[in-house]
């Protein structure tokens, strides 16, 4: 008798240590405070994170990450430099056009992917195009570059945004093995221009 007594004691207190658990992790995951607001705002257009993937992020920020999916690999293989905002300081949205002008960045390669605000997933486009990136990319002589983003067609290269006006998007740099140059200045490199040419 005393021994079932000990075992289911020890039962509830496993039962209610699980929803314990899963109740501050519902609740970290919801809280908009957590990892995706730690962001260093560089330059009133990109924010930037160290966060992402290291070792010294919390479980909830883990967890958040692999629910968030697009920032997924560790900080020793890349870092993450996030656009919500023009260089005007305007939210990013669908009905604008931009135009996103670059200088070669000291790294083994890098990516402009375009992002639903609301659903953090690529924008279905008849293109199927959600990303650029440094070798598909037309570039001048010195390594510049310009990407075109807007709901209707625009010049190459074009990355297109929600045909519905008014959604917000994001542009998420990912700079892949960045130099140790790069590294030792980070977040303080020479980021792309965000401008609006027209809503």
């Amino acid at each position: 008798m005393k021994l079932a007594i000990i075992l289911a004691t020890a039962i509830l207190i496993v039962i209610a240590s699980y929803f314990s658990a899963r109740a501050l992790t519902l609740q970290g995951l919801m809280d908009e405070t957590s990892i995706f607001d730690d962001f260093e705002d560089v330059d009133g257009t990109w924010l930037y994170s160290d966060k992402i993937g290291a070792a010294a992020a919390s479980g909830v920020e883990r967890a958040r990450v692999a629910i968030g999916g697009p920032l997924g690999l560790s900080s020793k293989e890349a870092v993450y430099f996030v656009a919500t905002r023009d260089d005007q300081g305007a939210p990013l949205q669908s009905n604008c056009v931009y135009r996103v002008t670059g200088q070669p960045i000291d790294t083994r390669w890098w990516s402009l992917t375009l992002y639903d605000s609301e659903t953090q997933h690529y924008v279905p486009n008849a293109q199927n195009r959600s990303s650029w990136n440094s070798v598909s990319v037309l570039r001048g002589e010195a390594g510049d570059w310009v990407i075109n983003v807007g709901p209707a067609p625009l010049d190459a290269p074009w990355l297109p945004s929600q045909e519905v006006p008014d959604k917000s998007f994001e542009l998420m740099l990912r700079v892949y093995n960045p130099s140790p140059e790069t590294r030792a200045v980070l977040p303080n490199i020479e980021l792309p221009e965000v401008e609006r040419l027209s809503c």
